[in-house]
């Protein structure tokens, strides 16, 4: 049995497609949700046809603050506490692999519980690096513990690969062509959204990263960078609810320009509407920049250091919170060529063969 640890919504986006293809193939799977985004996931799985969770470890509203982190990482260890009888019948039946992903304490948490029921754990986007545990803190420290565990790592790059070797981790490692986030953005080309998408050019702008919210300083260098840019331009604000909480934390919510149209967290397939109509994306999420590598869109990587390369010297530049740096991106976002995803490779497909290879061997 294949069973999916899923958290977050970045998660939720690249592991569907996976679910997706086990559905086409006829293949049973489990799906975990152990509840960090729980109302976006929910509201997302329609948009990829995925059914209910098998498991809901935490229902209601995502976690947002650090309070409620730390209570839901508490009764997820003490879950891992219950043992192997008590995890493979109520988490895991069937036994199998289960298949984690990325970087985020739902990854951590996953493999702990995992590990703790006696199931292989394969892990999806292993192998990036940012080589600085305090960029991305405490993604960083959470993926070098993670893969240096797993028993089998899905590497979406030759670097990301060429990592792992040289980390000399023990399980077996396997190059993926490319990041499952493609697949996702094949299954949204043609669905329906509702999102309208302005007339004239616009730039398109959101962060959610607690390293940037929950920092005064850079949060506020951000609404200082949008809204320079937004006497340039139409801009586009999304604001995740953490976001907007640490906005009026901090007092700088009504310090973003009125000529920004502000929008709450917006539909899968909206925002990736969005994305695709706008002339330009500035963001701090991993995630968005590697669709914005794939979709060929002007990205502005509202960060320090990225441990991401997609389309970096292409079609991406780190911030690097300097102030110069705005200019010269809006000068080389002159229309890049629309992409063409019909010519990349099936990463979710790659994914699936190589587990049903391990598993007849």
């Amino acid at each position: 049995m294949i069973h999916f640890f899923i958290g977050t919504k970045a998660q939720f986006i690249k592991m569907a497609p996976v679910m997706v293809e086990l559905r086409n193939r006829g293949i049973k799977f489990r799906y975990i949700d152990s509840g960090q985004h729980a109302e976006l996931t929910g509201m997302m799985r329609k948009n990829f046809g995925i059914p209910e969770p098998d498991v809901h470890l935490k229902k209601g509203g995502d976690i947002t603050t650090i309070t409620a982190a730390v209570l839901w990482t508490i009764k997820l260890i003490i879950l891992c506490l219950r043992g192997k009888k008590w995890l493979s019948k109520n988490i895991f039946p069937g036994g199998g692999i289960c298949l984690i992903h990325g970087d985020t304490m739902s990854t951590l948490l996953g493999m702990k519980m995992a590990k703790a029921a006696r199931l292989q754990v394969g892990h999806v986007e292993a192998g990036l690096r940012s080589f600085c545990i305090w960029h991305p803190f405490p993604e960083e420290l959470i993926r070098i513990y993670c893969m240096k565990r797993c028993d089998i790592l899905f590497a979406p790059s030759d670097e990301a690969f060429d990592n792992l070797r040289n980390m000399n981790v023990r399980g077996q490692v396997f190059k993926v062509d490319g990041n499952t986030v493609v697949d996702a953005l094949r299954l949204s080309e043609k669905a329906p959204t509702t999102v309208g998408i302005p007339d004239e050019p616009f730039a398109l702008a959101t962060c959610h990263r607690l390293e940037t919210i929950a920092h005064r300083k850079r949060l506020q260098r951000i609404i200082e960078l949008i809204n320079r840019l937004s006497d340039q331009m139409k801009v586009i604000f999304i604001m995740h609810k953490p976001t907007g909480k640490y906005l009026r934390r901090f007092d700088l919510l009504d310090r973003i320009s009125t000529k920004i149209s502000v929008l709450d967290m917006q539909d899968y397939m909206d925002f990736i509407s969005l994305v695709r109509a706008a002339k330009m994306v500035l963001t701090d999420g991993g995630s968005i920049q590697e669709e914005c590598a794939y979709l060929n869109k002007p990205c502005l990587i509202l960060r320090k250091k990225t441990e991401r390369p997609d389309g970096l010297g292409k079609n991406a530049i780190l911030w690097n919170f300097d102030d110069s740096v705005l200019n010269e991106f809006v000068e080389k976002s002159e229309s890049l060529p629309p992409a063409d995803l019909s010519g990349y490779p099936r990463p979710s497909a790659e994914i699936i063969d190589t587990l049903l290879k391990q598993k007849d061997n």
